[in-house]
């Protein structure tokens, strides 16, 4: 596809590197020379200086024949604007980065489609609705969802007295739980294992658990046991637009809420926000031992640092694991950040915005999931997701039978809309879409015979 990404940020240059990686012409805009500057150091792409909201500058970008248009500056308006005129102008489709659904009004006849845009999305909704997500049980890490929203990879954290730590998995076929999920991976101490049923599960093990949303769901409350719901108490630490959002979605559930704020007038405002809950604030800088003791981070259920400042959240959670805390979530921004704290062994959840904002663009721009996840780069590995042709040399074959790399699993078959959990006697069908941890070379072995 010909592509043009507006913004040369920290966003843009990862959604463009994910996109130049699949083989994509891509052109990047920015006003600003230094940004495309950073660039043109990593990225094999177009660049042009100028205005998005400039038809000229659109014009030399190719929109007059652009199958895609991504608004991914920091600048609301000049996004809106860019993809009404890239649209006019010939472009196919058009997505576009937003901060607030505010922006639009459906009662008013006010809506994304008014401005010819395709789709809208906003990294501070997909944040609150990442970190959301993990509430919901002790050991949950992350969820990994796909188009299809019956699919679904939970990352669970194997805790001291799991069920299934120190057995081999096979011990346990006869689990109704486990038979309905696929196990598709482990990372243990920054090595990736693909599981068979010899593998012996320890505890602080991060699993990659694939199946049908209800069956993954289950299986996490069976390993987590009384780790499960309900969750009882948060300490949220740094009042950020995502912590304010968060707060709110938080409010209805009669949960102890504890708040670790330096800015009082910030505190107050978001308090008179909050109509249930009656939350504590703390006033003073989350990075503070004395302030995370008196808040009782030690008794917490989670604490979540999400204020503004990257470092700042890094070191609370390090301090609250260390006083505490059952489960400890971090947020940072910084694009940098993505590759560096996978690596720290606390077992901790380490969200990047930047990371959720390029996987919320890339979910819409294609009939595919296509992600960056750092954490499995790291390890030189991935998920992907893969079409059978009808020319394929696997259709028609059981899955025992096709001769795939030891490192390629096919964690989920999705046919149409079944989510199917694979096992060696499934016979593949022509468009049937595999979803699959590999590493690159596997990869590029199997490509060949898709």
């Amino acid at each position: 596809m010909n592509i043009i990404i507006i913004g040369a940020g920290e966003l843009g240059q990862l959604v463009a590197a994910k996109l130049c990686s699949l083989n994509h012409d891509v052109v990047v805009v920015d006003t600003n020379p230094e940004n495309l500057e950073a660039a043109s150091e990593s990225l094999d792409t177009g660049l042009l200086v100028g205005s998005a909201t400039d038809v000229e500058v659109l014009k030399r970008a190719g929109a007059k024949d652009a199958d895609l248009l991504l608004a991914l500056s920091g600048d609301e308006p000049s996004n809106v604007l860019a993809c009404a005129i890239a649209k006019r102008l010939g472009t196919k489709k058009a997505i576009c980065r937003v901060f607030s659904r505010h922006l639009f009004s459906q009662a008013d006849g006010i809506t994304p489609a008014s401005f010819h845009i395709d789709h809208v999305f906003s990294p501070i909704e997909e944040s609150v609705e990442m970190i959301y997500s993990i509430l919901q049980n002790r050991i949950l890490q992350q969820r990994i969802t796909f188009q299809n929203p019956d699919a679904l990879v939970d990352v669970v954290n194997i805790p001291l007295n799991c069920a299934l730590a120190g057995v081999p998995i096979r011990s346990f076929s006869e689990e109704e739980t486990l038979k309905k999920v696929r196990l598709a991976a482990i990372i243990r101490k920054r090595e990736l294992i693909v599981p068979h049923g010899d593998t012996i599960l320890m505890p602080g093990d991060k699993l990659y658990v694939a199946g049908r949303e209800e069956n993954v769901t289950a299986f996490v409350e069976w390993l987590s046991h009384d780790r499960s719901v309900p969750l009882e108490s948060i300490v949220v630490a740094g009042l950020s637009p995502i912590a304010q959002r968060l707060l709110l979605r938080l409010q209805s559930q009669g949960l102890k809420i504890r708040i670790i704020e330096q800015d009082r007038e910030k505190a107050e405002k978001v308090l008179e926000e909050l109509h249930q809950g009656n939350p504590l604030v703390f006033q003073g800088e989350i990075t503070n031992p004395d302030i995370l003791s008196e808040a009782d981070v030690d008794s917490c259920d989670v604490f979540a640092a999400l204020s503004s400042r990257d470092e700042n959240n890094i070191l609370a959670c390090l301090l609250a694991s260390r006083l505490g805390a059952k489960k400890v979530i971090a947020l940072t921004s910084t694009a940098e950040y993505m590759d560096i704290l996978p690596s720290l062994e606390q077992a901790g959840c380490w969200f990047n915005t930047t990371q959720i904002a390029a996987n919320g663009a890339l979910r819409l721009l294609s009939n595919q999931t296509i992600r960056v996840d750092p954490e499995l780069r790291a390890l030189n590995a991935r998920i992907v997701e893969l079409i059978l042709t009808e020319k394929s040399a696997f259709v028609g074959k059981r899955i025992m039978d096709c001769g795939l790399p030891q490192g390629f699993l096919i964690a989920l078959t999705l046919r149409g809309d079944q989510v199917i959990t694979p096992t060696g006697d499934t016979v593949n069908q022509a468009g049937d879409q595999w979803i699959v941890f590999t590493g690159s070379a596997e990869l590029q072995q199997v490509r060949r015979h898709i």
